[in-house]
């Protein structure tokens, strides 16, 4: 039993740091401020509080309750770990009494969780709560594959229906699951509809018969807008134009998001070809198809930004003509202004003089 657990723990998937961990789940460390307001009670909460007899119960429960506030959990600890806490509540509360230990039994600790669960209208996770997660993370998986959407989304499914998070693991063995299930639906579709054909394209593209490996070439984005870098895109368009109609067809059939399409596609950009090489091949299929369907579209923005740039540039040379044109022309036609001017004057004197 011990060696399963340690497997279950290895296979469990990273999705938090151990900083985001603790946000969640650590007991909180108040400063003053803090302490004045998440430790002052409420009507209701003053009311609740005298159904506790003994002093050392009525502040673990005025903790319980401050700590409550802040997290939406409810945590373990002896007086040492809340001293200072434990403390500002026995002097704000309860100054006359010198508190040196809790004392409290576990019955006594249960009552005080299901009093404030009522106060916040909330409820812990049971059994029944877990199965509507792991259909609710299921929906979640069909829009975006990453682990953290998924995590965030049943984080916020709890806060609404006022559901108290079950536990760290808890989390990551629902999304772990629901991904492998998520994968073995995709893998069963990949594996009825790709013709022999298509499987022959696909694995084409874990090869390297020039020494380079043909994914490796797709990946690679043109440096710039020159015509080679274009044409080489164009080249790479027309070698993965066959599998880009392919993915159109069965992507859609899969009823993934584009979200999840954009995801698995980075799974390819991501992984060495050695690493997807030791991937069940089926879903290093559908990766592929998306890093195809994904890729496709790219490239065709990278020819449309090409136009536009030179579009721009012939623009901008244009303009450019034009304005010296401009300043050679009004150049000109001031001195042939000048030129008339200077006849005309001319003229005009050759007559007074004559006269």
């Amino acid at each position: 039993m011990k060696n399963q657990n340690d497997d279950r723990t290895q296979r469990r998937l990273q999705i938090l740091g151990e900083n985001e961990i603790a946000a969640m789940y650590a007991r909180p460390l108040f400063n003053y401020e803090e302490r004045v307001h998440y430790f002052s009670l409420s009507p209701p909460e003053k009311a609740a509080l005298q159904q506790f007899h003994t002093f050392p119960s009525r502040i673990f429960y005025i903790l319980q309750l401050g700590y409550f506030k802040a997290r939406r959990q409810f945590f373990t600890f002896t007086i040492q770990d809340v001293a200072v806490d434990a403390g500002y509540v026995q002097q704000t509360y309860f100054p006359d009494f010198p508190l040196t230990d809790f004392g409290i039994a576990k019955g006594t600790r249960g009552k005080q969780q299901r009093i404030i669960l009522e106060l916040f209208c909330y409820r812990f996770c049971t059994r029944a709560e877990r199965r509507l997660l792991v259909g609710r993370a299921r929906q979640a998986a069909r829009i975006s594959s990453k682990p953290i959407y998924i995590l965030r989304d049943l984080l916020q499914y709890l806060a609404e229906q006022r559901i108290v998070a079950p536990s760290y693991t808890v989390l990551q063995d629902i999304v772990g699951r629901v991904l492998t299930a998520e994968q073995e639906r995709l893998v069963r579709i990949a594996d009825e509809h790709l013709a022999a054909t298509d499987v022959a394209a696909l694995r084409k593209l874990l090869t390297n018969p020039h020494g380079l490996y043909e994914i490796t070439r797709l990946k690679r984005e043109p440096r710039d807008f020159g015509y080679e870098a274009m044409a080489r895109e164009i080249r790479r368009g027309e070698q993965i134009a066959s599998l880009y109609r392919l993915a159109q067809e069965l992507l859609p059939f899969m009823q993934i998001s584009p979200e999840s399409v954009k995801y698995y596609a980075s799974l390819v950009n991501f992984y060495s070809v050695f690493r997807l090489q030791q991937l069940d091949e089926q879903l290093v299929f559908i990766y592929l198809l998306c890093f195809v369907y994904h890729r496709y579209q790219q490239l065709h923005d990278n020819l449309l930004n090409t136009l536009l740039y030179h579009v721009r540039q012939y623009t901008d040379i244009a303009c450019c003509a034009m304005g010296w044109k401009r300043v050679t022309f009004s150049a000109m036609t001031a001195s042939a202004f000048a030129a008339l001017r200077t006849i005309c004057w001319t003229k005009n004197n050759g007559r007074e003089e004559r006269n």
